[in-house]
This record gives structure tokens, sequence and C-alpha cells, in this order.
């Protein structure tokens, strides 16, 4: 069991060498099409926002270099972390005084909170009058769901979910292209792990599985160019405003 150990321990870092992780994934990365559109528009926005910024469930604060001007970033997780600065409680009050931030950044989080009306109550009580909320969460997917996958929700859900704020963009993100890429991908992926009998194909494989990634999400980018439905989207982004 101890070699196997090894072994998965070794496949991850490796993989993650070659292919990145986070907001550096590329493109023969399996999950690369998750999260290419997400990343593609906080690139184009984050540099616009500044100030005293509140990162809720932090991780490794992948997004703080894309910030403009930042006078204080404080990451908030529910997990300790090398870069996590305050962890809490799932339904436990923020340790920060009313109107402490210009801007929360809270991506890939409100579909795993336990309370999400305890959660959206203390962004809004902690963001100061006019302060911005950036949040993002999957519609079709979600490659770190389990045990603590509770929601989905569409574009017109999330309308109806930051009703109360003055909602400046609700972006849906991804096509047919992507969408269908990353559900085969990662349930190849998820395919190959159900054993370890099976899960040292992983790593036989691996040189094969890298260009049959690539294509699948360079294929998928250009698919999504010409769909024009709008209907087939894996993920939302909210840019919002304290009223």
């Amino acid at each position: 069991m101890a070699t196997i150990s090894h072994l998965r321990s070794w496949y991850r870092k490796f993989y993650v060498a070659i292919s990145g992780s986070g907001a550096q994934v590329k493109p023969w990365h399996f999950q690369y099409a998750s999260t290419f559109y997400l990343h593609r528009t906080l690139r184009r926005l984050l540099p616009y926002y500044g100030g005293d910024i509140l990162d809720v469930g932090c991780g490794n604060k992948p997004y703080q270099d894309w910030f403009g001007h930042i006078r204080t970033y404080v990451g908030l997780d529910i997990y300790p972390g090398e870069k996590v600065d305050v962890v809490v409680q799932p339904t436990e009050r923020w340790p920060f005084p009313d109107s402490s931030f210009d801007v929360v950044i809270c991506t890939q989080v409100l579909e795993h909170v336990e309370s999400l009306q305890h959660t959206l109550n203390e962004i809004m009580r902690v963001l100061r009058p006019g302060g911005v909320l950036i949040a993002s969460f999957p519609f079709i997917y979600n490659e770190h769901g389990e045990p603590n996958d509770f929601r989905r929700f569409s574009a017109y859900g999330a309308r109806q979910l930051f009703s109360e704020w003055d909602i400046q963009l609700v972006e849906r993100q991804g096509g047919i292209g992507t969408t269908l890429a990353l559900l085969l991908l990662n349930w190849i992926d998820a395919q190959l792990s159900l054993s370890d009998k099976v899960r040292w194909l992983k790593g036989v494989l691996l040189p094969l599985w890298l260009p049959f990634c690539l294509l699948c999400n360079g294929v998928a980018l250009l698919v999504d160019r010409i769909d024009l439905t709008g209907k087939f989207y894996s993920n939302v982004l909210v840019v919002c405003l304290k009223k």
C-alpha cells in the first residue's frame, strides 16, 4: 500500500510539473476547459480593482497578482494553508469589523459552503458601501465536488441569488465545445481512478493522454466559437456592488 501511495504522489507531482495547476493550468491539462473562460475574464477584470481585498475560500491565493493596486490582501478559508491568513468555521462570524473591504473575490466556492445565506450575509457585512463582489461557480460540473458539493446556479439563478445587490455583470462562461470536453476528459480521468487495478494505466498512458487532452481542448475552443445559443455554458461569473 505504501508503494501505491508513493506512486500516486509521484504521479500528481509530475502531472502538476508538466501540466500546471490552479490558475496556471496548461492547454494539455484535462481540466483546462473548466477554467479557461474564468481565468480569461479575471485577467481582464481584476487589474481594475484594488484597495482592501478579501479572498473567500482563498486556497493558495491564485489571483492575488492579477489585481491592481492592493492595500491589503486577506485570504480566508475553512482549511489551514500556507497562504491562508484566517481560518473560520463554516457558520461562524468572520473576525472582521463591518465595512472592512473594498473587494471580495469568491471563485468556485459558493457551491461548497454549508450555509449559503450565512456566507452571503458575511460577504455583504464586511464589504464597504459600493464595494465589489466578484463571484463564480460551476453550472455543469465541479472537479472538487465530493463530499461538499451542495448546489448549482444558472445565469438566471445567479441574478435571483444576488437580487439585493447592484448587479454589474452576469457572464455565461463556455459553450458546447468546452462543456463536452471537460465532461469527457474528467470522466476518463475519474474512470481511471476508480481502483488501484486500473489507476496504473494513468501513468502508462500519460504520453498519449497529454496530446489527447490538448487536441480535445483545442477543438473544444473552436467549436465554442460557432455555438451562438448561450445555453451550454459550464460556469457563471458575477460582478455586483453592495448597495
